[in-house]
């Protein structure tokens, strides 16, 4: 922006994320990163050999047959996030020169400069869906948001951004990893939601003090508001 760019960010949300990984894609993955023959080895057993059916009622026995899965980490395994993170490790590498791609876990972000921001927004949303493709993954558009920074000097573009008739949604503000990033960057919704909540707590504590002992009381206050 101090470049007189214009700058953007897509805020990715993807489709079923951490129930969408490829086990094939995955270990195809682990032997380009090069871990080491026993580690891949336990990855594997990890993953294979896992089957599920679908029942529909105990008393009269609707019920599907056994099937393999093929996709998809075991839920409530703390490898979950780290078996998504090696597999979308690459997507950065796939960028168009003037973005900038952030991973955490599930949470993408992707930021566009460029002094022809429409244009290079189109292509990187064709580069990205197309690795999302080969990759098994897919785009929640419904919670997918897109964000064009702006100063009080800057033109503001009413940008529409599409891939295959599925839109994006053109936001003023969202929330990224716990904060509410807004298209001015002032951070005044997210100061905003933090005085609500400090507020409410503030509230709750007073109301319980004279009923609740120092020790309860410094509880609630790490709980709510440290």
């Amino acid at each position: 922006m101090n470049s007189k760019y214009m700058a953007g960010e897509i805020f990715c949300d993807l489709h079923e994320a951490f129930d969408c990984i490829n086990h094939v894609v995955l270990l195809e993955k682990l032997k380009f990163y090069r871990i080491s023959e026993k580690l891949y080895n336990l990855v594997k057993s990890h993953l294979d050999g896992r089957y599920q059916k679908v029942t529909l009622s105990h008393n009269n026995g609707i019920e599907s047959t056994w099937e393999k899965i093929k996709q998809g980490v075991p839920q409530g395994s703390i490898l979950r996030p780290i078996f998504f993170l090696i597999y979308i490790n690459d997507l950065p590498n796939f960028a168009s020169i003037g973005t900038k791609i952030f991973l955490y876990a599930n949470d993408t972000s992707i930021i566009v400069t460029s002094p022809n921001l429409e244009t290079q927004i189109d292509k990187i949303c064709g580069e990205i869906n197309d690795w999302f493709k080969i990759n098994h993954l897919e785009l929640n558009y419904n919670k997918t948001h897109y964000l064009q920074f702006n100063t009080k000097n800057s033109k503001v573009y009413d940008l529409k951004l599409n891939y295959q008739c599925n839109y994006v949604i053109n936001s003023s503000n969202t929330k990224f990893l716990g904060l509410i990033i807004d298209d001015s960057l002032s951070w005044k919704p997210h100061i905003d939601q933090m005085m609500s909540k400090l507020n409410t707590a503030c509230f709750a504590i007073q109301t319980i003090q004279t009923i609740m002992s120092q020790e309860t009381l410094r509880m609630v206050y790490f709980a709510y508001i440290h």
